[in-house]
């Protein structure tokens, strides 16, 4: 009997799926990355570009670094729509760097958290 009750709850989980239910901070997308040229594109450019970074920091060798980071959030969700947010929900972080000198860029990279 347990087991019939067992099987009832999870035969449905088989079913389900994650559904991108929110996105927090900037989102850098491969047409923005295909924008930015080494050497040439300035801190005001990337501004212009992906919006103001997450984190500004320099380096003891006198660059910058821009940081953007992006949290998706995706939600189980049931046969019929319904979402259990906040429940099981799954946060994917991505993080893109940008490095500068003398307001240059010197290299970009998405960094796996």
């Amino acid at each position: 009997m347990v087991l019939l009750i067992l099987l009832g709850l999870f035969i449905p989980l088989g079913s389900c799926s994650y559904t991108l239910t929110a996105i927090k901070g900037p989102k850098v997308t491969s047409a923005q990355v295909q924008e930015i040229k080494l050497g040439r594109t300035t801190e005001t450019d990337i501004l212009k570009l992906l919006g103001p970074a997450s984190k500004k920091e320099r380096m003891l060798n006198g660059e910058e670094r821009l940081i953007y980071e992006t949290t998706e959030v995706k939600s189980l969700t049931f046969p019929g729509g319904y979402q259990a947010k906040g429940f099981l929900d799954k946060e994917e972080d991505e993080i893109f760097e940008v490095t500068l000198k003398d307001g240059i860029v010197q290299s970009y990279r998405f960094l796996n958290p």
